[in-house]
């Protein structure tokens, strides 16, 4: 059978096959000098531009600290105590939401304002806030070593117990004028019971904010201490409604004076210090 040859493929670099000598070829492989590579190729890394290296300190953003920790483990101890030592109690006070004749109830029965577990869940209430409130400064701002630190979660503490303070001050003043000392015992339930469920709300999400510093956490703590702000001013309104013969419009500018307008002017006054850097 004739033989033909391939007329469009030739081998380009390939003139003949031979076989491979693997002894030969590792006889010709030599070690390579990294040192003498570096003399002919300079390195890239330390050449090519003059002065020298400053290392920089480390930018830390860490907001969680090991006191805030224990700071929410007395809390839940806090609550878990409460609620073994005065079930009954615990449970009223959660149910004063529901309705007046639960508030009935409980203030026929006991007196919230001179009981361990009402000032104790206030106290809590008041340290919860303040450490919520040093942990949104240091995300929203990106100020670690400003208000990270004791000193600022000190001060925050004073002027919430200062404004806690003043709020039942004002409270009695007004209900001393106008003789109504039963819609004290009313108001007083419901900002505890109110501060109760705040509390336990928080805890979680002080503890999502705090093991992920994001923005998103503290608009919705924001979101939930407004809607705790709005919960305790409608059943103040009501409870309130029910134990006086004042008109709901007076009841209404009442509530004005003692919650919306505080509340609206310190959010007014956070807003323009996160946004144009001062307060006025």
């Amino acid at each position: 059978m004739p033989q033909y040859t391939d007329i469009f493929y030739t081998p380009p670099f390939v003139d003949k096959v031979q076989p491979i000598d693997t002894v030969q070829v590792a006889d010709t492989l030599q070690a390579v000098d990294s040192v003498a590579l570096d003399s002919v190729v300079p390195s890239f890394i330390t050449s090519g531009f003059q002065g020298s290296l400053i290392p920089l300190p480390r930018m830390s953003y860490e907001v969680l600290q090991g006191w805030n920790l224990a700071l929410l483990g007395v809390l839940l101890l806090l609550i878990v105590l409460n609620k073994q030592l005065y079930p009954r109690q615990f449970r009223q006070v959660l149910s004063v939401p529901g309705g007046v004749a639960h508030t009935n109830q409980l203030l026929r029965e006991w007196n919230p304002q001179r009981s361990f577990l009402c000032v104790s869940f206030m106290l809590g209430y008041i340290l919860l806030i303040a450490l919520f409130v040093q942990k949104s400064c240091v995300v929203l701002s990106h100020d670690v070593s400003t208000y990270n630190v004791m000193r600022v979660f000190g001060i925050i503490c004073a002027a919430m117990t200062g404004w806690v303070l003043l709020r039942f001050a004002v409270l009695h003043i007004v209900n001393w004028l106008f003789d109504t000392h039963e819609t004290v015992d009313r108001q007083m339930t419901v900002q505890f019971s109110v501060s109760i469920f705040t509390l336990i709300i928080m805890v979680p999400l002080l503890l999502l904010l705090l093991y992920n510093p994001s923005k998103y956490f503290v608009w919705a703590g924001v979101g939930v201490l407004g809607l705790a702000a709005i919960v305790r001013l409608v059943i103040g309104v009501i409870e309130t409604r029910v134990s006086t013969k004042i008109p709901a419009f007076y009841i209404f500018l009442y509530f004005c004076a003692l919650e919306i307008a505080p509340v609206a002017t310190l959010v007014t006054a956070v807003w323009r210090y996160f946004s144009q850097g001062t307060v006025f």
